[in-house]
């Protein structure tokens, strides 16, 4: 069965120290973190959108808005202590879930990718 794509690309400026890594927590450091929220859908409307790009924008503006000029370790609960790691593959896993959460019916979520420098990306998706 055909589908389609649906991509909206941002970013965000942030903060983050890595836990448990290599058996400590790294220095507090910053990014410029580019992210790709791709939602999909099996149909079109009569002008030929799965999604307008004005109706998906202002929910994953929100989302990553989150995240920019912060220090995810410390202002975001998903990252806080005792809970997830901020790393490029958690930080696509909480975008995924949230913003999933808010898309309209007819699209779902296919994937956030999250380049937390040039080259260096992580993905997040569901089978």
């Amino acid at each position: 069965m055909p589908y389609y794509d649906v991509t909206i690309e941002t970013h965000f400026c942030a903060a983050h120290a890595l836990r448990e890594y290599k058996g400590a927590t790294e220095p507090v450091h910053g990014h410029n973190f580019k992210v790709f929220v791709t939602v999909t859908g099996k149909r079109v409307d009569r002008a030929g959108m799965a999604i307008d790009f004005l109706e998906l924008k202002p929910v994953v503006d929100a989302e990553v808005g989150r995240l920019h000029y912060g220090n995810l370790n410390a202002d975001v609960p998903e990252f806080g202590p005792g809970k997830l790691s901020p790393s490029a593959e958690n930080i696509a896993r909480v975008l995924f879930g949230r913003i999933g959460k808010r898309l309209p019916k007819g699209v779902k979520m296919s994937s956030v990718q999250v380049h937390e420098s040039p080259g260096c990306s992580a993905t997040y998706r569901e089978r």
